[in-house]
């Protein structure tokens, strides 16, 4: 699976309310739990003055992702982008530093 970064963007504050009701209401039917295999939340950060969040994510496809955020998708502006944690971010700089000494 990949690893993505989330971020989004409430587009006023009517729209922020609206996506607040429907966070509650997915929660509390189960929300995270009822999440695919092949989706897993690593971390997930809201700041509510502002309207803007992130979520690390791991999907097998940006479909899954979809799937998951496509309630939300006509209320905020969602950005999409593949990423690496500290270890693999490690290990893909070594690999280019050992590429780079046989080149």
């Amino acid at each position: 699976m990949q690893r993505y970064l989330i971020s989004y963007e409430f587009t006023d504050g009517e729209d922020q309310e609206e996506g607040g009701e429907m966070l509650i209401n997915w929660y509390e039917s189960g929300g995270p739990q009822n999440r695919p295999e092949n989706y897993e939340v690593h971390s997930w950060i809201f700041m509510v003055q502002n309207g803007i969040g992130h979520s690390v994510v791991s999907a097998d496809s940006l479909e899954t992702i979809w799937k998951q955020w496509h309630p939300w998708r006509r209320l905020m502006d969602i950005n999409i982008q593949p990423c690496l944690d500290l270890d693999e971010t490690v290990s893909l700089f070594k690999k280019q530093k050992m590429n780079t000494r046989m080149d």
